[in-house]
């Protein structure tokens, strides 16, 4: 994402309580906008238990991974999408992450997963 973009996307992603950011296979941050929990630092929300090694690991072998975490007292959705190269390896691994509060159960975590792979 170029910086431009994301000067203008991180705000207006922060208002919806909305955080994408990316990291590469071996699980280094490479960007991240917005915010989940209306923190000042995307890299912070990310680095306070939204991404497990767990995870990093099946999304980089190539799942696309559903989750939720608590985090500053909420409940946080996570889908990690992994991108693939041309020869099929996946280069990086996409993830949105949005405050779902107390509401959502894991059943409709999957049905979101789901709906949103089906755009994709």
């Amino acid at each position: 994402m170029t910086n431009e973009i994301a000067s203008e996307l991180g705000p207006l992603l922060a208002r919806a309580h909305i955080l994408m950011f990316e990291y590469d296979p071996d699980g280094f941050l490479m960007s991240a906008v917005g915010s989940c929990i209306g923190g000042p630092d995307p890299a912070i929300e990310i680095r306070a238990g939204l991404v497990s090694p767990t995870v990093v690991r099946r999304a980089a072998a190539g799942e696309r991974v559903v989750d939720r975490a608590r985090v500053a007292g909420r409940w946080i959705a996570i889908l990690h999408e992994p991108v693939r190269g041309e020869r099929g390896q996946v280069e990086r691994v996409l993830a949105t992450a949005f405050d779902i509060g107390d509401r959502a159960l894991p059943e409709q975590l999957d049905a979101w997963g789901t709906a949103l792979a089906m755009v994709s």
